[in-house]
């Protein structure tokens, strides 16, 4: 190739970057135009806030909605009640120690599941609602007219000042015994609803001693009498994880050779005691003498079956 071909493709060469130059040059040169619809995203991204502010907005009113719902602990409407009750029955306006008791019951089952965060729905309240409501409705002494009298206000007041405040907490203390059923699995209702109940009124009496007490003397409510306490002496013949078995009558000779069920039918016995307060060593066939207070429920489907609490347990070698 000659000098003037390469002189040429030099010039040519050299044209082409000026070229190029002068094309990005003018690119940057240029204006930018603005987006017509930068107005658009301002737009979407103000309803968005709005939005969120109105949906946050309506979760908090609707908790303080909620939580407004919730009845104290140790409600004194409830209280109020039992006195009106106890007060017609004996013409004295006194409170019963058998009525304080069970108030104590609801309000410590209630507190307890308050505990654990348990919250009824709206539609659980209000079936709770319904059956308290035909509860009253249904008393004769003294009738709902009667109550509606004595307190001078409407059923529809009575349901939103007295009802309504017992339906919540049967709807929470009802949720509390559907989840004692995974920590209790495989034991009877009677024990479980037993053991239940016992925490309950530990946790009622660690953290409100000081309003059980004023409540007490406020009403005049009597100490309890010392509970009467019984024997039953048999033979253990099933422990399980929460509850054992004693059934009496029942000779050595027979264990392991007939069944359990077997054993309670021809003895025609059984009770069953919460497995707590006995000593580790408890096996079957040990002969045992158990202290309790009270019965605590009957299996219905096996009458000669039932269920008691536990005082105390003795391990005896003869009985």
């Amino acid at each position: 190739m000659s000098k003037v071909d390469i002189r040429v493709v030099r010039d040519l060469s050299e044209s082409k970057k000026r070229v190029m130059a002068n094309v990005i040059q003018h690119l940057e040169q240029r204006p930018v135009k603005k987006s017509t619809r930068r107005w658009q995203y301002g737009l979407l991204a103000m309803i968005l806030s709005v939005c969120i502010g109105l949906f946050v907005y309506l979760q908090y009113n609707d908790h303080q909605k909620q939580t407004s719902m919730i009845p104290p602990v140790l409600d004194e409407r409830i209280l109020e009640l039992h006195l009106q009750k106890d007060a017609y029955m004996n013409g004295k306006n006194r409170l019963y120690r058998a009525s304080f008791d069970s108030f104590l019951y609801l309000e410590s089952t209630f507190a307890y599941a308050q505990s654990m965060k348990l919250i009824p729905s709206r539609e659980q309240v209000d079936k709770e609602l319904e059956l308290i409501m035909e509860g009253f409705s249904n008393e004769t002494q003294p009738t709902m007219k009667e109550r509606l009298q004595m307190l001078q206000i409407t059923k529809e007041d009575f349901s939103a000042k007295y009802a309504k405040p017992i339906a919540y907490k049967m709807a929470t203390v009802n949720l509390l015994m559907e989840v004692s059923r995974v920590e209790y699995q495989n034991t009877s209702d009677p024990i479980r609803m037993w053991f239940v109940e016992q925490k309950a009124m530990n946790y009622l009496k660690q953290h409100y001693h000081k309003d059980v007490a004023s409540l007490q003397e406020k009403y005049r409510i009597p100490e309890k009498e010392s509970q009467m306490m019984w024997k039953r002496s048999g033979t253990v013949l099933a422990i399980k994880e929460h509850e054992f078995l004693v059934v009496s009558g029942v000779l050595d000779s027979e264990i392991g050779q007939l069944s359990v069920e077997e054993l309670v039918k021809k003895h025609s016995n059984g009770t069953w005691f919460p497995l707590v307060d006995v000593p580790k060593t408890l096996s079957v066939g040990d002969r045992v003498e158990v202290q309790y207070s009270q019965a605590i429920g009957y299996d219905g489907s096996q009458p000669i079956i039932d269920f008691k609490d536990i005082v105390g347990l003795r391990i005896v070698e003869e009985y």
